[in-house]
């Protein structure tokens, strides 16, 4: 049993050596720039970044320490292998090109050059002609031409398909009947179209007609009339693709407006709300009423003295208010107009309230005055 083991053994360890390694799919995988030879080849110093921009793309790696260098990297993993790697760098000076680095295309040869210098040495051998060497002689077949015949010896009639050569004709008889009936025969292919046949019922076959196109109806006279969409529209005179590298132009930084050291136009309007919250939580009757217009016309069916004896009890019998305004909002309605809306949270010893309130004012010789003042609705939630 023991004798057996051992190569049983061996066999297995073999067997597991054999067998290929599993692995997960590994995806092709493309980084960086596309770098399309041609276009890199175009390179030349003296571009500006604007015209390299044009051709590369934008670079893949700008150091923003060093913007006079610009990186363009590719890189092509082929089942997680790396099998293909470009690096272009580029210098500049200011925005002109100045230095070029990294994997550039070779300088192709000229195109259009002809001459004896751009033919192969064996096509220049077999073109030039050896002093005393024969002529090759060409196959009559392949040039469909016949050969020459002498002027002595008249020329015989060419024989047709129909008529085969005697067998008792001569044998240059016979070869000129055969190159006969092979040109012939290759015209008359070429010059005959082929007929299509359909088969019919029992087996029969009738010749189909040429066209079996059925014609299209015509058209209601209302109709538009057909565009076909195949041909393009031309782009607007904005939208062109500029193709020429020496049409592009550097980079334009635009100019931006001076900012204005004045106040904001709103200021004056906000400024006379915040001293209107002020003079409320003061409780200063003289600056809270000398907020409101003359024209001012209470909310209701109350009149301006009914509203000011109110107002006037309510600041007298508390003692602790605080008033805050939040997130205002001016709006311009010209003619010495204005709408601000903003959230209003009031607080007293007795009453606290969370409300969206706004406020018409007139100007009136400089100062902004009320002269409406209603509570459009009530924050749910705020805590005053």
């Amino acid at each position: 049993m023991r004798r057996y083991l051992i190569p049983v053994l061996l066999s297995a360890i073999i067997a597991g050596c054999a067998v290929p390694r599993i692995g997960p799919h590994r995806i092709d995988v493309q980084q960086g720039n596309a770098l399309d030879q041609e276009n890199v080849a175009r390179l030349k110093l003296g571009l500006n970044r604007a015209q390299v921009r044009f051709l590369l793309g934008t670079p893949l790696v700008v150091d923003p320490f060093r913007t006079d260098r610009w990186d363009y990297v590719y890189l092509f993993y082929k089942s997680g292998q790396l099998t293909e790697q470009r690096r272009v760098t580029l210098f500049f000076t200011g925005d002109t090109l100045a230095r070029i680095e990294g994997d550039l295309p070779d300088a192709a040869p000229a195109v259009g050059e002809a001459g004896p210098a751009a033919q192969p040495p064996a096509a220049l051998a077999e073109a030039t002609p050896t002093p005393g060497a024969a002529k090759p002689v060409q196959d009559p077949v392949q040039t469909g031409a016949l050969p020459a015949q002498s002027e002595e010896k008249p020329a015989p009639e060419t024989p047709s398909l129909a008529d085969p050569v005697p067998p008792s004709a001569a044998p240059e008889q016979k070869a000129e009947g055969t190159i006969a009936r092979s040109v012939a025969g290759t015209q008359a292919v070429k010059a005959a179209p082929p007929q299509p046949v359909a088969s019919g019922p029992a087996g029969k076959s009738k010749p189909v007609p040429e066209n079996t196109v059925v014609p299209p109806l015509p058209s209601p006279p209302d109709a538009p009339p057909y565009v076909d969409p195949r041909v393009a529209a031309e782009p607007a005179p904005g939208m062109i693709m500029e193709k020429a590298v020496e049409n592009i132009r550097p980079d334009v930084m635009p100019t931006f407006p001076e900012p204005t050291s004045g106040p904001p136009p709103d200021d004056a309007v906000l400024r006379a709300v915040d001293k209107w919250a002020k003079a409320w939580a003061a409780r200063n009757e003289a600056d809270y009423f000398a907020a409101y217009d003359a024209a001012f016309v209470p909310v209701g069916d109350a009149s301006r003295a009914a509203w000011e004896t109110r107002r006037r009890l309510l600041l007298g019998m508390s003692t602790d208010i605080d008033v805050r305004i939040d997130s205002p909002s001016v709006e311009r309605n010209g003619d010495g107009h204005a709408t601000v809306t903003f959230n209003q949270f009031y607080r007293s010893e007795s009453y606290r309230d969370a409300v969206v309130k706004q406020l018409r004012l007139v100007e009136r010789n400089g100062q902004w005055l009320i002269v409406e003042e209603k509570i459009l609705s009530v924050l749910r939630g705020a805590q005053p």
